[in-house]
């Protein structure tokens, strides 16, 4: 799923609000994610799950054509883990 289903799936469902303001919607909420863990390092949306901010050590990697062992750098990753209440679905 991409934003921009999201946006329409909102669209849809909303009635009130324009494609364009569903898709400004969208990427305020994902602005908003994602300056929030730059700041804090972590989320959590009751009923749905935790984006949080971990930091992945540095590895040995191959780059198997030219047969070459390279160092992949220590980085930090989005991980998501959902919320173990179940979401109710609209039906």
């Amino acid at each position: 799923m991409t934003k921009g289903d999201l946006a329409t799936q909102i669209y849809q469902m909303h009635g009130g609000l324009t494609r364009k303001q569903a898709n400004h919607l969208i990427e305020n909420l994902f602005e908003i994610i994602s300056s929030s863990l730059k700041k804090e390092g972590h989320i959590v949306i009751s009923g749905f799950g935790t984006f949080k901010v971990v930091k992945r050590k540095p590895k040995l990697g191959r780059i198997i054509k030219e047969q070459k062992v390279i160092v992949i750098p220590e980085r930090n990753n989005v991980v998501f883990v959902p919320s173990k209440t179940r979401v109710k679905k609209n039906k």
